[in-house]
């Protein structure tokens, strides 16, 4: 049984916080994230991909594979720089994505990102999005995606928050600051959830790494594993169990909307 018990879903709200560990949401009061977590499936303990740095990460998250496939092996990738050629190609000549899969089944279908690290929009296939928009800062980013959510409506909205990981950075992923910072972007989930209607969307968090220090990027379980929640409606709720994994999360949402994967994708829907 996979994880949707109907399929009544019209919108996904994607919400990617980068840097926020599964230590983040077990220490941290995050009572906006845990109502997601009592309204649906979730894990703190979905495997990201090797190196534990962001672009793979993403990559992976938006991809349904791993860098081994995808290319991205580093945050020096580059769509013309890179040591690593992608297993297959989409339309813009990197590794199918999300954004490219539902624009071929859903050609009339608005989907857009809001991203808070620059960096996450040479990810993004930008000519399958409707809309791609660079906002620094997470408050910001989160005003802009609920600012455009309520004029377009989309099908897809990817929102991506970053100030997590310049704290971690900044004060270490174990100190009070990144708590406080975790706190923070409760807040601003609170402000997405509350602006898309709950009967109909499928809303799902994600995070690309922890950390250990002021660093990632290294071996271990603390950087390796984050959470990873699905609420919506037709959902059934608990504990992931098995060995949930990132690069299932894309091949999960296409599952909720009624979608094939890519082919070339590795990821399966969550069961």
């Amino acid at each position: 049984m996979t994880l949707f018990l109907a399929a009544a879903i019209s919108h996904v709200l994607i919400i990617g916080v980068d840097g926020l560990s599964a230590d983040g949401v077990r220490n941290a009061t995050t009572p906006n994230i845990h109502k997601l977590m009592d309204r649906g499936a979730w894990t703190l303990k979905s495997r990201g991909v090797m190196p534990t740095v962001s672009s793979p990460n993403w990559m992976s998250l938006l991809s349904g594979a791993g860098p081994e496939m995808h290319g991205v092996h580093s945050n020096e990738w580059e769509r013309f720089n890179f040591k690593i050629a992608p297993a297959c190609k989409g339309p813009e000549g990197i590794f199918p994505g999300i954004f490219g899969v539902i624009r071929t089944q859903r050609p009339k279908a608005t989907l857009a990102a809001i991203h808070d690290w620059k960096g996450f929009g040479r990810l993004v296939e930008k000519e399958s999005a409707s809309h791609v928009q660079h906002v620094l800062g997470s408050p910001a980013a989160t005003a802009a995606a609920i600012a455009y959510w309520k004029e377009h409506k989309p099908l897809l909205l990817f929102v991506h928050l970053d100030d997590v990981d310049h704290a971690g950075h900044g004060k270490t992923w174990e100190g009070p600051e990144y708590k406080a910072a975790v706190e923070v972007i409760d807040g601003l989930i609170g402000q997405l959830t509350g602006a898309v209607p709950l009967d109909r969307t499928l809303i799902v968090l994600v995070a690309d790494h922890g950390g250990a220090g002021t660093k990632h990027g290294s071996d271990t379980t603390n950087e390796l594993e984050v959470p990873l929640i699905f609420a919506g409606p037709g959902m059934a709720k608990g504990e992931i169990t098995g060995r949930p994994r990132n690069i299932d999360m894309a091949p999960t949402v296409l599952k909720a909307l009624g979608l094939k994967s890519h082919p070339c994708w590795e990821g399966a829907p969550l069961r």
